[in-house]
């Protein structure tokens, strides 16, 4: 009704003032949780230009992503637990919960062993050792490989929408796949006793080895997670290799019955040889050599320097990839 229609005068100022609060919208740093406080990690992927639409957030600096890194690992209680709770659901109402794990891979491994065992004419007294030891270990680092390549699409969501370091998605990886591999550690305890392997000082190189071996999955978490956010054809590329790694990893078969020159066209080129080599060679008695710790550590290196400047320099866009 024309009683109720503001006057032009009064029209006109709140149409400036609404214009002010947009420009102020489209000028304001906005992050995927909220308004960015003072000090806080911005996490923003999409900054509103003038003219409307989106464009996308510049790359990332190395020091933010370091910053993300170290702020998630100082959350650590936090996303462990989360890790143990989501664990424990997958077994719910299960009378063994997640010690089905150990009983699946005490199966596989016993299976494994006297199929190749026969196959291959092994003693079994050294082949079950060394086949329970290998397979173990290939699932932990396997885990996190295909954990890492999904870790950040999974949490799409929790992205999205809840603030917080992004460097928690891959540590949550490498805790799920570490505490699954805690329970098969009492496999290989169980192996080594049994069939009375003979381990000694060279046990000291087994803590250096799982150092490796977590480094490494949190490194290809880091750099792996976003790429397979940008190019989701690399997930699939990743859950193929992962079948085939299986039989390029000496898991079943002992390197030591093949040539320099097979060796190198099996799994010369193949990382997770290397780290294999070193957990399992102080578990069976012996000491990994140190062409095999050279590379490990080298790997090691080069693995963890790209992951932190992929994720430091991708970190700002991810919720705009997802």
């Amino acid at each position: 009704m024309a009683g109720s229609q503001l006057p032009t005068h009064e029209r006109h100022r709140g149409m400036t003032a609404s214009r002010g609060v947009l420009a102020a919208l489209r000028t304001s740093s906005i992050t995927r949780g909220g308004w960015r406080r003072h000090g806080e990690l911005d996490h923003g992927a999409e900054i509103a230009p003038p003219g409307g639409g989106a464009i996308e957030a510049p790359p990332g600096s190395l020091r933010e992503g370091i910053a993300d890194l170290h702020l998630g690992l100082r959350q650590w209680p936090a996303w462990w637990l989360l890790t143990w709770y989501a664990l424990r659901s997958q077994y719910r109402r299960t009378y063994l919960g997640p010690w089905w794990i150990t009983v699946q891979q005490v199966i596989f491994v016993a299976g494994l062993s006297l199929l190749f065992g026969v196959l291959f004419q092994q003693d079994l007294s050294t082949f079950v050792p060394y086949v329970a030891t290998g397979y173990i270990a290939f699932t932990w680092m396997i885990g996190m490989l295909t954990g890492g390549a999904t870790c950040i699409l999974d949490n799409g969501a929790a992205i999205r929408t809840a603030p917080g370091p992004l460097s928690i998605y891959p540590l949550r990886t490498v805790a799920s796949a570490t505490i699954q591999f805690a329970h098969d550690a009492l496999v290989i305890v169980a192996v080594v006793v049994a069939f009375d392997v003979p381990v000694g000082l060279s046990l000291l190189y087994l803590p250096v080895a799982c150092g490796l071996i977590v480094i490494n999955g949190l490194a290809i978490g880091l750099w792996l997670g976003p790429l397979c956010v940008r190019y989701r054809d690399v997930g699939q590329i990743i859950t193929s290799l992962a079948r085939v790694l299986f039989f390029f990893t000496p898991v079943f078969w002992v390197a030591t019955n093949l040539t320099v020159g097979q060796l190198a066209v099996l799994s010369g080129w193949n990382p997770l040889t290397y780290l294999l080599q070193v957990f399992r060679a102080p578990l069976l008695g012996g000491s990994p050599s140190t062409f095999v710790l050279a590379v490990s550590v080298g790997l090691t290196l080069l693995n963890v320097i790209l992951g932190v400047w992929y994720f430091s320099r991708t970190r700002p866009r991810l919720a705009y990839w997802l």
